[in-house]
């Protein structure tokens, strides 16, 4: 006696000699049941009673006839089945049972079945009681499945599955799926369940059966709970075999089956099932529904696409797992399968699925599609088969061509093809053109010819993402030609012009853009093309810079309302563009003037009107990133000078930064009485002074002649002391120490006598204050009026002659005769004609008379020149050398200068402040010149073999050395910095030495940055284990992978550790970079994003840049990192206050006057009483706010 239904699905045949009560009436039949259970339920002994086997079959007509009772009769089938339970469990046992165990048993089961009868007409609680009844079967099925081989044969535990076959399909498919429909409602989830791990359990390898089983579940596939348990079974076996396949790091131990909640929440279900019959029942479970592109329901075919995508993603994060243990045995990560035979095993249904598209299975198609993409964008150790690359096109190709019906599509291939070109997939830039035409279609086109299933927001984040990998392919491809497909629209192709449609998407997207998110992700995308097309001097880096200014200057009323962070990413850019200054003047000399002109104007608008809605920290970033940003391009070069209108704007704006005072606004309309105060810190006045400084100290004069190691002179005074040749007893007399201005060191030194005329008469300057310090030398002349000639020129030919002379117009020596000769008078007197003169003298009286008057005082002029003139000598001397042993003159050309530079006068006590030179004092000023006047950072590099990452703790990463690495990897070191030697580098090292770590490593610097790389290659002197603490401590870590296997960060991670550039190098001569973000609180820093391919040329500068655009965003978000110059400025005031002496007016002149040594002035320091009003205003407003900030 079993359900009828089992026996037209299964070989399980009625016995013809069962079933004595069937024809008897339902009351006597229902008490003849009842009295035999009652008497076998009090019965003590049971073998007495049961002393045979027939006694046995006798009670089983009994008990068989109990389950098809009508539900009315609950108590006496639930006794029935409490009787079953107990003989399954050998409880209450007749010893006779055992001789026919297996027949026995198989009868139970038949009999059970019979409670699955449809019974329609029920009402609400007997359906509720036979669905209890019904599951309480099922569970004696369930604890039958789990029982060992000596309890069940083959053949009983294989007739339980006829009969759970029977009974499911019965109720999934028969009669009492259609008769009583709310007990399959009930039933199916635990049917289906029980049924499944009962084939696994069982573990039957009989084709037939399987057959049998296939042929059955086929039926089922409109049923979603069937659907959902085949994926649960298929994702644990999947996750097994992995396991089996691919080591315990990977997959599980057991098999794990954990169904997602539907109605009911079940436990996950855990199995020890032999490792071959793993295999077998994962292929057997694996197409045990058939192919899912025959299932009538959208919705089950969407389900089991699904189910389909997390197995397949099983196999490609095999190898790609994070949280393993570091104490594992498996050393060494397993690779993941090969993209062929996931194809060989998928490919046929996905590319089905993918061309029929039929109508309303669009969200299955869809998941179809990102399996494939999801496949085709992971690497594998061997390339893809032409077939299933060809395949793959087309199918993009179709859907791009298609977009209207492959509207759900669109955005899963754009989605999950983020990362598809940055793979080297053979004839895969034929898809460009299909790609940009699409992404310009969605990024430039208010309203799509396709409805999204998505937001147009993530559809459009998508394309940009993509857009991205893009950008660097017309400078290295400019030539490729892209064939076409035969069968397909060309149009795009014909008509494909790269950087007309590239400068499109971009500009055009932008003015669309409504997402601060997008429009971040536009403007790394500007920075990135400025870089990759700068090198041609193109128009479209003036373009895309002047963009950017102008969206931040002059925001259109959409962007407006953008948060602060997408304006921060915007000045981040252009600061970042800031180092090609001369490649952006040969694009376009109006460029960098324009962006000046524009961010000075916008400094200082937003001072005077602040954006809305904005905290004070954020108001702060945006106004020291618009102050560094105009820093930044003027600094360094000298392209200034040639435009004073810019200079004009720079100065206004750094004045109205002077003279800012705090603004007010209202912080929302709900608060109106509520008033958020932005005030112009302390600290960022200090910084635009600071720029201020810099730009009349350094611009256009960076790097030095000696190179950007130093902004700062490396003279010290006790260089000079030591080339003096003096103690520092004696060498200190010729030294004066004061201060000016409160924030300024002087060290004026006069030189010591000596007879080498090259260093006589010089007066030595060091300078100290917060931007760093400064040598000079100055030369004490007796200059000629004329520069026909230089000074060097004079004076050589002077000391060529054995003398000084004094220009000749300073010259006064006596008349010589020629020159008598010219001071005579000539007279209208015929003298020569002696016997005229009576006659003369008679007729012209008048005029003889004159005559003797003019040569009388003719007379007395030449008596005066010859007797008094002509003894006298006017040359003017040059001074006679003065003695520098006498102890007046040892500040003598000093003196000179510091009076025309207007230092020392008679008001000198209101900035002047005289410095006692004490052992104190040049300690202090040894820390001071220590002090860094530039932001210092580290930045770690590491070097990954081919097959390094598969060991699993990171063994083997820092035993590489420079000698064992590839050309590539050298060139990428020499390009990010240059290669400084640390015995001779005389910048910062960053703890390194040439001694004890190594002698060669990575080093950059800017006007504001020095920057040490941590490059374990190079750190040949330590062990493994110390370079790897080196690199662990260095917050930006750059990893240069020549394995393409996904880096894993814990084999070096540690708590200090925030962001991994990862680097792989094709042989395309391109490179992908990927960017793994742990700090969390990064939000616009660019200009690199994760998954970019960059070319070569522009790969180490891109990846310095976004380094440190990383870190100093870090550091500015946690306010940790002041400006340098605070630091210097604390130390000035700190040795300002201890050293400084208080003296009247007459002695601070003596010290520049008279010679006298600070030594015999009173060194009594001032008390806090006796600080003038202007220093206290200074401590006051300095000292203690960058304390806070320290």
């Amino acid at each position: 006696m079993f359900l009828h239904h089992i026996s037209k699905v299964t070989p399980s045949q009625h016995r013809k000699h069962t079933g004595v009560l069937l024809q008897f009436p339902a009351d006597v039949k229902k008490n003849i049941i009842s009295s035999v259970l009652e008497v076998y339920l009090k019965s003590e002994d049971l073998d007495r009673i049961f002393s045979s086997s027939f006694h046995i079959k006798w009670l089983f007509e009994f008990m068989g006839q109990a389950f098809a009772l009508p539900i009315e009769s609950f108590s006496i089938i639930e006794k029935a089945v409490q009787i079953y339970d107990l003989w399954l469990s050998e409880k209450r046992l007749p010893k006779i049972f055992y001789q026919k165990k297996y027949y026995f048993l198989r009868e139970i089961m038949n009999h059970l079945s019979l409670i699955f009868e449809p019974r329609p007409g029920l009402s609400r609680d007997l359906n509720k009681k036979h669905v209890e009844l019904c599951k309480s079967v099922l569970r004696i099925y369930e604890k039958l499945g789990k029982r060992n081989k000596k309890f069940l044969n083959n053949r009983t535990r294989k007739h339980l599955l006829f009969v759970m076959m029977g009974i499911t399909d019965s109720l999934l498919r028969g009669e009492g799926c259609v008769a009583q429909p709310i007990l399959t409602t009930s039933l199916s989830v635990f049917l289906l369940k029980i049924l499944y791990e009962l084939w696994i359990r069982i573990g039957v390898n009989d084709l037939v059966s399987w057959e049998l089983f296939h042929n059955l579940t086929t039926g089922w596939v409109h049923r979603k709970e069937n659907i959902v348990q085949w994926s649960a079974t298929i994702f644990g076996l999947t996750n097994r075999v992995i396991g089996i396949l691919y080591g315990k790091s990977e997959g599980t131990d057991t098999l794990t089956i954990n169904l997602p909640p539907l109605d009911i929440t079940f436990q996950p279900t855990v199995m020890n099932v032999n490792s071959k019959q793993i295999i077998f029942l994962w292929d057997k479970f694996l197409h045990i529904l058939g192919n899912p592109n025959r299932f009538n329901s959208p919705v089950l075919f969407c389900q089991t696409m699904v189910g389909i995508k997390d197995v397949v993603n099983l196999f490609l994060n095999v190898g790609n797992r994070r949280d393993y243990v570091q104490s594992t045995d498996e050393k060494i990560l397993p690779d993941r399968p090969d993209g062929n035979t996931i194809m060989k095993i998928f490919g046929k249904w996905l590319f089905e699925a993918v061309s029929k598209n039929r109508v309303d299975f669009e969200e299955g198609v869809a998941i179809a599609f990102s399996i494939l993409c999801s496949v085709f964008s992971t690497h594998y150790k061997k390339p893809f088969m032409d077939n299933y690359l060809s395949q793959f096109y087309s199918s993009i190709i179709l859907a791009f061509e298609n977009c209207e019906n492959y509207a759900n599509s669109i955005f899963t291939i754009l989605l999950d093809t983020e990362s598809i070109f940055l793979r080297n997939l053979n004839g895969l830039y034929i898809l460009v053109p299909h790609y940009l035409k699409m992404i310009n279609l969605i990024l430039t086109k208010e309203k799509l010819p396709f409805q999204p299933t998505t937001t147009l927001v993530t559809l459009r984040k998508s394309a940009i993402l993509i857009l991205k990998t893009l950008i660097c392919l017309p400078n290295y491809f400019s030539n490729l030609s892209i064939e076409q497909i035969e069968g397909y629209s060309q149009d795009c192709v014909k008509n494909f012009n790269f950087i007309s449609v590239l400068r499109s998407c971009i500009l055009n997207g932008f003015s669309l853009e409504t997402d601060p998110e997008n429009a971040i992700l536009f403007l790394w995308v500007m920075g990135f093309i400025i870089y990759e097309t700068i090198i041609q001097q193109t128009t479209i880096p003036p373009l895309f810079l002047l963009t950017i200014q102008k969206f931040i200057c002059q925001p259109t009323e959409i962007q407006k309302k953008w948060p602060i962070k997408v304006y921060l990413a915007a000045i981040s850019v252009l600061r970042s563009s800031s180092c090609m200054i001369e490649r952006i003047n040969d694009c376009s000399t109006q460029t960098i003037p324009n962006i000046i002109i524009g961010m000075s104007r916008i400094l200082v608008q937003t001072i005077k009107e602040p954006y809305e809605n904005v905290t004070q920290h954020e108001f702060n970033l945006l106004l020291s990133g618009m102050i560094n940003t105009i820093a930044d391009f003027i600094i360094p070069s000298q392209w200034i000078f040639n435009y004073p209108n810019v200079i004009s704007e720079v100065l206004v704006a750094i004045g109205t930064i002077f003279d800012s005072k705090p603004k007010k606004k209202k912080k929302s309309k709900e608060k109106k009485d509520e008033e958020n105060t932005l005030i112009i810190s302390e600290q960022f006045i200090f910084e635009a002074r600071c720029i201020f400084l810099e730009l009349l100290r350094i611009s256009g004069n960076f790097p030095l002649p000696n190179g950007p190691s130093n902004i700062s002179s490396s003279i010290n005074e006790n260089d000079l002391i030591k080339e003096s040749g003096l103690s520092k007893k004696e060498f200190l007399q010729y030294c004066r120490f004061f201060v000016h201005n409160n924030d300024q060191l002087f060290t004026v030194i006069n030189s010591p006598f000596t007879n080498n005329e090259e260093k006589a008469n010089n007066t030595y300057v060091i300078v100290r204050d917060l931007t760093g310090k400064s040598s000079w030398i100055f030369k004490f002349r007796l200059l000629p009026l004329s520069f026909q000639r230089t000074n060097e020129e004079y004076f050589i030919e002077n000391k060529r002659e054995g003398k000084l002379k004094s220009p000749k117009y300073y010259e006064a020596k006596p008349l010589s005769k020629e020159k008598k000769k010219e001071l005579e008078i000539e007279f209208d007197l015929p003298i020569e004609n002696d016997k005229l003169i009576p006659n003369y003298i008679e007729t012209n009286q008048k005029v003889i008379k004159t005559a003797v008057i003019i040569q009388h005082r003719l007379e007395e002029v030449t008596k005066f020149i010859e007797e008094e003139f002509t003894d006298h000598d006017l040359t003017i001397k040059p001074p006679n050398p003065i003695k520098k042993s006498d102890k007046k003159y040892k500040f003598n050309e000093s003196r000179m200068l510091l009076a025309n530079l207007n230092l020392i006068h008679n008001s000198a006590k209101n900035n002047i402040q005289l410095i006692n030179s004490n052992e104190s004092f040049f300690e202090d000023l040894k820390k001071l010149d220590h002090t860094p006047e530039r932001n210092r950072l580290s930045i770690g590099i590491i070097y990954i073999e081919k097959g390094q990452n598969r060991m699993n703790n990171g063994d083997g990463i820092f035993e590489n050395l420079n000698n064992k690495v590839d050309l590539e990897y050298k060139n990428f070191l020499k390009e990010i910095g240059w290669i400084v030697d640390l015995k001779d580098h005389d910048g910062w090292d960053s703890g390194l030495n040439y001694k004890k770590t190594g002698r060669y490593t990575p080093y950059y610097a800017n006007y504001s940055t020095e920057i040490v790389f941590h490059t374990s290659t190079m750190l040949d002197l330590i062990k493994p284990e110390k370079r790897k603490k080196i690199i662990a401590k260095n917050k930006i870590v750059i990893v240069w992978c020549n394995d393409q296997r996904n880096f894993n960060p814990k084999c070096i991670k540690s708590k200090d550790n925030l962001v991994f550039i990862i680097i792989r190098p094709h042989f395309t001569g391109l490179n992908t970079v990927s960017i793994e973000d742990y700090s969390g609180i990064i939000h616009y820093s660019g200009l690199l994003m994760n998954h970019c391919l960059v070319g070569r040329k522009i790969l180490a500068n891109l990846v310095r840049v976004t380094a440190i655009n990383y870190l100093l965003e870090f550091l500015s978000q946690k306010q940790v990192f002041p400006h340098p110059y605070l630091r210097r400025n604390l130390l000035i005031n700190d040795m300002i206050e201890k050293h400084s002496v208080k003296v009247n007016p007459d002695q601070l002149l003596s010290q520049f006057i008279s010679g006298i040594n600070p030594k015999d002035l009173s060194e009594k320091k001032n008390s806090s009483s006796q600080k003038s009003e202007n220093f206290l205003k200074i401590k006051n407003k300095t000292n203690i706010e960058t304390k806070k900030i320290l």
